[in-house]
């Protein structure tokens, strides 16, 4: 659904999915610097903390990666800070308004990018 929202906003998307990753931290990596997107979305779910630990591993893993702009999701902002403090997260559960805030999150994203080349 996020996909075809910012698709139709005019953005190109590639999507991966984790859960068909057995070796995520590598793969994803891996993805990511293949596709070498503008900005790189990255929802945070069940469970909290592992999930923020792998993204914390796929950030390491490469220097390009710890420049690389993330935009970082959630179903539940709330129970994710309980799991690892405080975040910059954007809380999404598929209403218009949510899939606009991440909108608006990839196009500073986006500006902050350009503006730091």
């Amino acid at each position: 659904m996020l996909c075809d929202w910012l698709q139709r906003q005019g953005h190109h998307c590639d999507t991966a999915l984790l859960a068909d990753m057995p070796q995520a931290h590598e793969e994803v990596a891996r993805f990511i610097l293949q596709h070498r997107p503008d900005v790189v979305i990255y929802d945070v779910g069940m469970p909290y903390p592992s999930s923020w630990d792998l993204l914390e591993v796929i950030r390491a893993s490469s220097p390009a990666l710890q420049s690389q702009p993330f935009v970082i999701t959630t179903p539940n902002k709330r129970k994710l800070e309980l799991a690892v403090g405080q975040t910059s997260a954007v809380e999404i559960g598929g209403r218009e308004e949510d899939l606009r805030r991440v909108s608006k999150a990839v196009e500073a994203a986006r500006a902050a990018l350009s503006t730091n080349m």
